[in-house]
């Protein structure tokens, strides 16, 4: 009896704990609940207090908002209880759909067409323009071309000239030639026949410093070897001038025989076309002494652009009894033989195999 009341006993305190347990645990959850009645009626009462009364505008947007959401409701409800749509009506439309989708292939293909002209047009444009800013430039060029020529005198063309050549004749042997230089409306005398007396004297004066071996000819008489690099070095030291025109003795090295030259000045003559056209001007002068040489013959070289002064010159020359001949010529050096041998320096260049002899040139003659 007594070991049942002890499992009794042991039992109702175990209960009893249990039930401590659980009040203990009811009376937590119900502090939370409190607790959290407390809080949410807070918060609401913040929300609520933060909260702005709503303007008449946004009442009447909201009531719009609200009538518009129940239209939209009410279709909605109008579609969910319309009777399904019937297989014909299901075909009819999938016909419909693949119409669409073949439209629609064709307007992108179309599109896709559309793009590649609109580049071709981009860039055809961008060349137009291109083309259109070069053609104005031009336009500016012709525009101010022409506004110039405009403002250019119109030139007058000279007066032709005519030269008529008459009978010609031969120059005679013996005669001693001079030229007229007629370059750019400007005379110039080259006494060449003078410079060659000149330099003859001083060779005879010099000719036993300036020899160099005598060369034995049979049947003939004997031949004076001059040294042609002495004879051109002792006159390169001389200043030798004929009617202030420099006279100089060049080395002539492959052959045997030197030259007395003479080179003009262009810009530095004897007479300008004024002189020439000047009744007793200088030129005058000059025919009258070339007049008074024996077995004397002047030759004109004329230059292309001073044609109008030579046939001045030439009708001067033709007064005072002149014979004379002429040609176009445009150089300003001349030379003219010298009377004695020199030895050669180099030996002459060699013939080409199988050419043709040189031609001889025109015979110069007076007319």
């Amino acid at each position: 009896m007594a070991r049942r009341n002890r499992s009794a006993d042991a039992e109702g305190l175990n209960l009893d704990s249990l039930m401590d347990a659980l009040t203990n645990v009811v009376a937590v959850l119900i502090l939370i609940l409190i607790l959290l009645q407390v809080d949410v009626g807070q918060t609401v009462d913040r929300i609520l207090g933060n909260l702005k009364p709503a303007t008449e505008r946004e009442i009447a947007a909201a009531s719009s908002d609200l009538a518009k959401a129940r239209k939209d409701l009410a279709r909605q409800r109008e579609a969910l209880e319309a009777p399904p749509p019937t297989p014909e009506q299901i075909a009819k439309i999938r016909a419909d759909l693949a119409l669409l989708d073949k439209d629609t292939a064709t307007k992108q293909a179309k599109l896709l067409e559309h793009g590649k002209l609109v580049d071709i047009y981009n860039k055809t444009k961008a060349e137009a323009d291109a083309e259109l800013a070069k053609t104005n430039k031009l336009l500016e060029e012709i525009k101010k071309l022409t506004a110039l020529l405009d403002q250019t005198p119109v030139p007058k063309a000279p007066a032709a000239t005519v030269v008529r050549i008459p009978d010609s004749r031969d120059i005679p042997q013996d005669a001693n030639i001079y030229y007229c230089v007629i370059r750019d409306d400007i005379a110039h005398l080259v006494d060449l026949p003078t410079a060659k007396a000149e330099v003859m004297r001083e060779f005879d004066r010099r000719q036993r410093e300036l020899f160099r071996e005598l060369v034995k000819v049979k049947g003939k008489s004997d031949r004076r070897i001059y040294d042609q690099d002495k004879v051109v070095k002792h006159f390169a030291a001389l200043n030798l001038n004929v009617r202030n025109q420099k006279v100089t003795v060049p080395y002539n090295r492959p052959w045997t025989r030197l030259n007395v030259r003479i080179d003009i000045d262009p810009k530095k003559g004897d007479a300008t076309r004024q002189d020439i056209e000047t009744d007793k001007g200088r030129f005058h002068a000059i025919c009258n002494k070339v007049s008074s040489y024996p077995r004397r013959v002047l030759i004109f070289k004329v230059h292309p652009n001073s044609f109008a002064a030579y046939l001045k010159a030439r009708e001067i020359a033709d007064q005072y009894r002149i014979p004379c001949g002429w040609e176009i010529d445009a150089n300003t050096a001349f030379s003219l033989p010298l009377d004695f041998e020199v030895n050669r320096l180099e030996e002459p260049p060699k013939p080409q195999p199988g050419a043709a002899p040189p031609k001889p040139g025109p015979k110069r003659k007076l007319d």
